[in-house]
């Protein structure tokens, strides 16, 4: 794939990530731009990568985190 064709998909493919983390945030409540929030989007991106790929389930998975 291009690097073009990347570029244009990328916004697409992450937005399960963006969605999840505002949802997040808001019931953290702290901002995405906070240390917190910041920590929270590095770990939904690992979670992404690692295969949760939809919004209820990245933030499924968060929530599995936080009680452990």
């Amino acid at each position: 794939m291009s690097k073009l064709n990347r570029a244009i998909s990328f916004q697409d493919d992450l937005s399960p990530v963006f969605d999840a983390l505002s949802i997040w945030c808001k019931e953290q409540k702290f901002g995405p731009d906070s240390l917190q929030g910041c920590a929270a989007a590095s770990r939904l991106l690992d979670l992404f990568e690692d295969g949760s790929t939809t919004t209820p389930a990245l933030l499924d998975a968060m929530r599995r985190q936080l009680v452990t």
